[in-house]
Formats: structure tokens, C-alpha cells, sequence
């Protein structure tokens, strides 16, 4: 029987293998940016566990906050900087960065069979060149700086096929939206997707990123595409160093077409996805999942008892800070760029798009656009994309996370509608009391024109993809220059000798509970508050977002033990969010995919009294 290209990857990294099926994986590459890392450092320096495994296979990053907004965020970039100085760590500083799910393939940072983590649920987004990469919690993030290792939990593998004609206006984040709205946010937990299919064959490398990108969406791991031509040629410069001069894409891409998976691989399942006759699709509602075709949007918002609610849909009522009063297919803001979408071809579709429809967008908007990189951004500049984006009315920041979760450089006020190209629209996502919908960037610049969530017709994107593919030839990654560093294995023996077991005890406590599905890590702790190193902050604000009265608030800090509805901690994988339970006093957390009988009949008998 034949392997998965997740199944060679693992056998050739596996160190051990845990009683409970856990796996010891060797790692190939650790990065870390300024929201997630710091407090992993200053626990490193606390237990003096402050080594790092290999200086040249860790790499540093300012991306979320770029530039710093304030006092908090500079002292953010300042530790990621000295640390990294002091570690001899590559850093990429203010100027020389980018949003770190677009810079590190740029980089070089990543080849097919490698294993690298992060401390950002979208690391995936790396699978797209045949590796396995994934998100984690500054926990693990902290042990794979010091000792080169990560224990990650075992894995399914989900085949999903994408076959047919894919028409025009359809792109990969209609795709992917399609997928997750089909098998739900939690249909790929604890799975690794591969991607295959004529479809994915023929997509180039950054639309392949979006997909792997917005594979946590759905629950996974990961999102894994195979090795071919465009793999090659998109890392040429990184992977070419490592042959002669005279090297040619055939003879790389044979040496690295072992890790694809097998013809007779078998899988946990397969899903067929035909593509033909599609159409470009949206979110609606505060979920990834909630996805509809952007023609069929429309009117069809009412408020309720400061309830927001989905006609035909009422069943997926959920309730938000402040009730809209919408026009019909109202935005008050575009956003393109992120992760997910904030690449050269995404800027080139956006800015093609905005060119053929008059060159202005509506009065009635306000849109931003964002390069992922600081070289996506001189790319778009000498092509002419950032003038269209100017003299059309948008505002265009350097590379950052900023806006998507809320953070900087755009956050929308309450009541306000984003049509977006990021990743996620939970409640509060880009701003308290706001509604996010996540378009492709097409559909996003069509809106800015329009200033009414609009479909692209199929002949406007046909004109848009013949400019994208008479565009000049675009060599993404550039390596950095970076010399690699002499260092001395971390003397391992002697850490462990200073670190005590620690010992588990059985406890009983006060019940919170809390019956709400889908309490995602923003409501846990909102984002503005990820600037913050001091643990006990985190605590403070423990579920500031979740619609809680103070009576409530006051039972949640006088309890240890949280009951909570399915899919409770749903999001990123940062850790601030069980930070911020632990310091509220919180110590375990009880929310069942599905609630037993018994436990459901205490939910229920509590309910009332509690809301």
C-alpha cells in the first residue's frame, strides 16, 4: 500500500511516538513573530530555559502591528529585536518585512518535506509547498526555540478533489469557502487536507496559499498540495542553491516529487468537489462556514431584540454587541490584503478590477489595500497597481496584519460592514459590534467600485485573467543574504536537571457555566489586548467579548471550572486565550463536541438562572 505525502513527511522527522498516539517530531524550521512570542521569551528567561536549539533555523519577525501603534506594541518589537540579536536569529525588522505567512515562502523559508510551526493558527498556509506546517500555542512554540522539537497530536489525512472547468470569477477563497461552508469548521479536526485535482493543478502558487491558509478554518491541522513545476519554479532561487550552477527545474523537481503521495495512498476520505458552474460566494453571519453566493445576498438582514438574524436561516441566530440597521447590501469599508489575499496576484485582480469598472471607487466606502511584503509592495508600486489603488480613492498601508483581527490600520466601528479578504469574521474580529464578509479580492474591489456587495461577472474577470497572465514574469522569492551562524548544541542534560516534574492533583471548584456555542478565542480575549506581556491583564478581560453581565462576570471570576456549549476556544491558536482563563482562575474548561444527557439536562436547568 502506498503512503501520503503527510505519511513520508512524518517517518522522515519521527523521533518517537507517545503511549497516547502523540508524535515527537523533529523540526526543520521555527518562526515567531511580536504578538505571540513575547510572553513565550520571558518565560524562557524566567525558568533559565533561554537557548535556542539552532539560531539558523529560527527566524524573527515584526508583521501584526507594522509599524507600532503605540507604547505597548513598541515594547513587542523591541524584545522580539534584542532577543534575536542577542541569539544571533534572523530578524526582519520594520522595512524589510511583511506579513509573515506571505514573507516566509518569499524567503526561502520552506521546501517540500520540511516541518516548520508558528505561533499563528494560519501557518498552514505552508503546506501549500508540500510540507507539513501548522500553528501552535506559545507553549509549544516556546519548546520547539529551545529544543528543536514539537509534539503534535496524530493526524487523519482528508483528500478533497477539486475537478471540472472553474469558471472566470471564481477564485481559490471562493473555493475554499465552498469546502468549509460543505464540510463545516470543525469537519477537518485534527486532520491534514491534501488538496489535488485538476483544479489545484492548474491554480497557481498563490492561489494554492489561500486555500492552505484557510484550511484551519475548517478544523484542519494543515492543507497540503503536491510537489510539480509550479512548487519549483516559485522557490527557484532558494532551492537551486542547494545544486550546481547548471541545475534545471527538471531535475529538482524529480529529486523532490518522492514526498507526493502515492497513486495507491489510502485516506481517512475522500471528498469530490466539481467546480463547473460555480459561482463567487461570501460569508454571512459570524462564521466561516456561513457562506452564500454573492448574487443571492441582499435585503435580507432584519434586527431583533439586538439579535442579528439570517431570513431562511433564523436557526443560526447570533447575537452580537450592538443590533445593525443595514441598507440593502451595505458596506461601510473593503479591505484587501492579509494572509490570505495580499499577494502581487491578488493586487493585480483587485486593481485590474477597479481599472475596468471607471477607476473610482463609490463615495459610499472607504477601502484599503495592503501588500502582504515590503517586496510585494515595490513589485505593485513599479507595475502601476499602487497609483490605480491611489487615484482611485483607497488608502494603501505597508505590509500588516493590522485590521484583520482588529488590531490596527482599519478596525471598523460598531454597527459598520466590512467586505474583506482575510480569514475569519467571528464576532468583534476586525471590531467590536461590526460585521466582517469574506470575499475574494475580486468580488472585494468590485465592491469598492460598486459601493453594494456586487458579483464580478464572468466576462470582467476573463478581461482581469488575460491582463494577470500578460503580466511580466514575477520571481516571488528573493533570499535574504543571511550567513549562517556557528553555534553549540544546548547542553539538555543540564536544563533538565533544572526543571521539576510537576505533580497532577484531582480538584473540585465552582461551576460557570455558559451555554454558548462557538465561544471563539476573540471573545476569550479580544485582540487589542494581545499587546500586553503581563499575564495578570489577560485575566482581567477573560471573556470580555461574550456577552456577559456583571452578575455573571462576578460568578466567572469566583469559579475554577467553566461548562461552556460546543465548539468553546474555536479560532486561533494563540495561547493569550487559556492565558486569560487561567489568570481569571479558571482551570478546566468542560465543553464536549456533543453534551451528555445528564450534563445536558444541568445545562439546561442552569440556564435560565444564569441568562
Amino acid at each position: 500500500m502506498g503512503k501520503t505525502a503527510f505519511q513520508k513527511i512524518i517517518e522522515a522527522h519521527l523521533l518517537r511516538q507517545l503511549p497516547d498516539g502523540r508524535m515527537v517530531l523533529q523540526l526543520d524550521w521555527v518562526w515567531a513573530h511580536e504578538v505571540t512570542t513575547p510572553n513565550g521569551l520571558i518565560d524562557m528567561a524566567a525558568r533559565d530555559l533561554d537557548v535556542v536549539f539552532n539560531p539558523n533555523k529560527v527566524k524573527t519577525m515584526i508583521d501584526h502591528v507594522n509599524p507600532a501603534k503605540d507604547t505597548a506594541t513598541a515594547i513587542q518589537g523591541k524584545m522580539m529585536r534584542d532577543w534575536s540579536r542577542d541569539h544571533d536569529v534572523e530578524f526582519l525588522d520594520v522595512g524589510r518585512n511583511g506579513v509573515c505567512h506571505a514573507v516566509i515562502p518569499e524567503k526561502g523559508w520552506i521546501a517540500p518535506g520540511q516541518i516548520g510551526i508558528m505561533g499563528d493558527s494560519h501557518t498552514c498556509t505552508h503546506s501549500a509547498f508540500c510540507a507539513f506546517t501548522a500553528g501552535v500555542g506559545t507553549t509549544d512554540l516556546e519548546n520547539g526555540i529551545v529544543t528543536g522539537l514539537w509534539v503534535c497530536p496524530p493526524q487523519k489525512v482528508m483528500r478533497v478533489n477539486f475537478t471540472g472547468k472553474l469558471p472566470a470569477n471564481v477564485f481559490a477563497k471562493d473555493l475554499i469557502l465552498a469546502l468549509i461552508s460543505k464540510i463545516g469548521v470543525k469537519g477537518a479536526t485534527n486532520c491534514v487536507i491534501e488538496f489535488g485535482g485538476n483544479v489545484i493543478d492548474e491554480m497557481s502558487m498563490e492561489g494554492r496559499m489561500t486555500m492552505a491558509n484557510m484550511s484551519v478554518e475548517a478544523g484542519a491541522t494543515s492543507g497540503m498540495m503536491m510537489v510539480d513545476e509550479k512548487t519549483v519554479k516559485y522557490l527557484w532561487p532558494a532551492l537551486a542553491k542547494n545544486y550546481d550552477q547548471d541545475a534545471h527545474v527538471d531535475q529538482i523537481l524529480a529529486d523532490l516529487e518522492h514526498w507526493n503521495s502515492d497513486p495507491d495512498a489510502e485516506y481517512d476520505q475522500v471528498i469530490d468537489v466539481n467546480v463547473s458552474g460555480m459561482v463567487p460566494v461570501m460569508t454571512i453571519g459570524f462564521s466561516p462556514g456561513n457562506v452564500v453566493n454573492v448574487s443571492d445576498f441582499g435585503g435580507n438582514y432584519f434586527t431583533d431584540n439586538g439579535h442579528f438574524v439570517i431570513e431562511d436561516q433564523k436557526e443560526n441566530i447570533v447575537t452580537v454587541a450592538q443590533a445593525f440597521t443595514m441598507e440593502q447590501k451595505s458596506v461601510s469599508q473593503v479591505y484587501i490584503g492579509s494572509c490570505t489575499n495580499g499577494r502581487l496576484e491578488d493586487l493585480r485582480i483587485a486593481a485590474n478590477v477597479i481599472k475596468l469598472m471607471g477607476g473610482k471607487i463609490s463615495d459610499k466606502v472607504r477601502c484599503i489595500v495592503v501588500p502582504a511584503t515590503q517586496r510585494i509592495y515595490e513589485r505593485a508600486l513599479q507595475e502601476g497597481l499602487i497609483e490605480i489603488f491611489v487615484i482611485a480613492g483607497c488608502y494603501v498601508s505597508g505590509p500588516t496584519c493590522g485590521a484583520c483581527l482588529g488590531m490596527s490600520c482599519g478596525p471598523i466601528a460598531p454597527g459598520e460592514v466590512c467586505v474583506s479578504t482575510t480569514n475569519r469574521n467571528f464576532p468583534g474580529r476586525m471590531g467590536a459590534g461590526g460585521m466582517v464578509h469574506l470575499v475574494s479580492p475580486a468580488t472585494a474591489a468590485l465592491t469598492a467600485v460598486m459601493g453594494v456587495i456586487t458579483e464580478p461577472s464572468i466576462e470582467l474577470c476573463q478581461i482581469v485573467l488575460a491582463v494577470e497572465r500578460n503580466a511580466p514574469l514575477y520571481q516571488a522569492v528573493q533570499p535574504t543574504d543571511w550567513q549562517e551562524v556557528p553555534f553549540e548544541r544546548p547542553d539538555y542534560a543540564k536544563l533538565l536537571a533544572t526543571i521539576g516534574e510537576s505533580e497532577n492533583k484531582d480538584f473540585s471548584g465552582q461551576v460557570f457555566y455558559l451555554p454558548k456555542d462557538n465561544v471563539d478565542t476573540d471573545q476569550i480575549i479580544p485582540a487589542k489586548y494581545l499587546t500586553e506581556t503581563e499575564m495578570n491583564v489577560f485575566g482581567l478581560h477573560c471573556l470580555e467579548d461574550a456577552d456577559l453581565t456583571d452578575e455573571h462576570r462576578k460568578k466567572l471570576y469566583q469559579s475554577q471550572i467553566i461548562v461552556a456549549g460546543k465548539n468553546f476556544g474555536c479560532g486561533s491558536s494563540r495561547e493569550h486565550a487559556p492565558w486569560a482563563l487561567r489568570e481569571a482562575g479558571i482551570r478546566c474548561v468542560i465543553a464536549p463536541p456533543q453534551l451528555c444527557p445528564h450534563l445536558l439536562r444541568e445545562h439546561v436547568r442552569q440556564r435560565d438562572a444564569l441568562y
